[in-house]
């Protein structure tokens, strides 16, 4: 499961395959499927909005220290979550407050 939402997380930003960041519900539902989406995407908005809670756009010193910092304080509260996730989701954050 942990590695399916990890997979679910990386397919909804785009990450690897877009030049910013897609945050695509339909992509998600188009990959898992209507009645698995259902299920996921919940849980990668929820994921995304942890990531967000960080502070770092305000505190780090440059972007890549900002994405690097939200990336440790995002892994220690969520170790099931894959590194191409968590890289996914750092990558939609540095944008975000580029």
């Amino acid at each position: 499961m942990d590695e399916e939402l990890s997979f679910a997380v990386v397919t909804w930003t785009g990450w690897g395959r877009a030049s910013f960041p897609a945050r695509d519900d339909d992509l998600l539902t188009a990959t898992f499927g209507f009645a698995r989406a259902i299920d996921l995407l919940p849980q990668v908005h929820e994921l995304e909005e942890d990531f967000f809670r960080s502070n770092a756009h305000i505190t780090a010193p440059d972007l890549q220290s900002m994405g690097g910092q939200a990336a440790d304080e995002f892994r220690s509260a969520h170790p099931e979550v894959t590194e191409d996730a968590v890289q996914a989701l750092a990558w939609c954050y540095t944008y975000d407050y580029k």
